[in-house]
């Protein structure tokens, strides 16, 4: 009987294509979508969503930048809604880069009622955590293996 020897890939055989390198990093992207409808339709909505996220849990650049605006337009009291939201991203010169105007109208259709933003909101606080436990995990491995 002659003995079978499996052999397993090494390390230095996974390569950045290996399925473990192609993994999106935790994310909801409806979930950030309905925050910022929210805050588009509701200053109560911006109310309870600043408690629970801030701009670097959204994973989208975009929606980061979106979230800076309207926080920034409803801290100094003024109506945070897709026209002055897009008015500020023009003066920034970012509504480009965020899509243009149309894509702030996208956000509002992709949210039925502002009520429910901020349970969105810890939504997207959770994918926020779960990224930065990946981040953290892949540090480590870097330093276990002195990269």
């Amino acid at each position: 009987m002659s003995e079978r020897v499996v052999e397993l890939p090494s390390q230095s055989s996974r390569t950045p294509s290996s399925p473990e390198f192609e993994r999106t990093p935790p994310q909801d992207i409806l979930a950030e979508q309905s925050v910022l409808g929210g805050m588009l339709l509701s200053k109560d909505a911006i109310a309870d969503v600043v408690e629970v996220v801030r701009a670097t849990d959204f994973y989208r650049p975009a929606h980061q930048t979106i979230f800076d605006v309207v926080v920034d337009l409803y801290s100094k009291g003024e109506p945070a809604d897709p026209i002055t939201v897009s008015g500020e991203l023009t003066r920034l010169g970012e509504i480009g880069r965020i899509g243009g105007a149309p894509y702030l109208h996208t956000l509002l259709s992709s949210v039925p009622t502002a009520a429910n933003a901020g349970f969105y909101a810890r939504i997207v606080a959770e994918q926020a955590v779960l990224r930065r436990l990946v981040e953290a995990g892949t540090r480590i491995v870097q330093l276990g293996y002195g990269a």
